[in-house]
């Protein structure tokens, strides 16, 4: 299983911003409580399914990315 919060810091800087900007959008958070819940790591498993989601969409179109 992915580590969010490595994944979202090993990510380069330009896609950190879109990577955000879909989890927020898909979870229905603030900019704020995407941080929070990035450095507590509380997320619910309906926010994870989601979250993993996006992530298994990137590491498809970045094969060369390994996490």
């Amino acid at each position: 299983m992915v580590n969010i919060s490595k994944f979202y810091f090993e990510l380069p800087k330009k896609r950190r911003s879109k990577f955000r900007v879909k989890v927020s959008n898909a979870c229905g958070w603030s900019y704020g409580t995407f941080y929070y819940k990035l450095n507590h790591g509380n997320f619910s498993k309906l926010e994870r399914k989601a979250i993993f989601e996006i992530i298994n969409g990137y590491l498809e179109t970045n094969p060369a990315v390994v996490i």
